[in-house]
């Protein structure tokens, strides 16, 4: 994966519009990345949206033919940090996975790793907190994929994850 390098002299004055921006670009520039796009709409930046070849993307095979990326960050006011949520979708196979940084859990502190099946929760992890730029975090969580899709095992039908903790998830 390419690194593209972002210098902000002030991060404080990042904003939903301006990351969403930054990770459009970044997604923009990776190979096996394709239909990258806002949602709902290039003035509403509520997350970025891709569609990925992750063979293309991680580098090694995989399951699915394609996958969804959708990246939202927000920079809440009244909290210390910001919040955000990167989801891989496999459609295909009717699962997601992703990192949440926000307020919903806070039993299992700042951020959490989620596992998602048709429309319910499977598992729910504490994950590693990362307070830094979006498309570094952004980067950081992308280079974790491979790992997670070893981790997830299939029974049923149904996806679980075969053991945890992954190293740095």
């Amino acid at each position: 994966m390419a690194s593209l390098f972002v210098f902000l002299a002030h991060r404080s004055l990042l904003d939903q519009h301006t990351a969403h921006g930054e990770i459009q670009t970044w997604l923009c520039n990776q190979g096996g990345c394709r239909d990258v796009r806002y949602a709902p709409s290039s003035i509403r930046r509520y997350e970025v949206c891709a569609t990925i070849d992750p063979e293309i993307l991680l580098g090694e095979p995989s399951h699915s033919e394609t996958a969804e990326l959708r990246v939202e960050f927000e920079f809440p006011d009244d909290t210390e940090h910001d919040y955000y949520e990167i989801q891989w979708i496999d459609g295909e196979r009717n699962y997601s996975f992703g990192w949440h940084q926000d307020e919903t859990h806070p039993d299992l502190g700042k951020c959490h790793f989620q596992l998602d099946h048709r429309d319910e929760t499977v598992a729910r992890k504490p994950a590693v907190f990362h307070d830094s730029h979006p498309v570094t975090v952004l980067e950081q969580r992308l280079s974790l994929v491979p790992s997670i899709l070893e981790l997830v095992a299939w029974e049923n039908d149904r996806p679980r994850l075969s053991r945890w903790p992954p190293d740095d998830v």
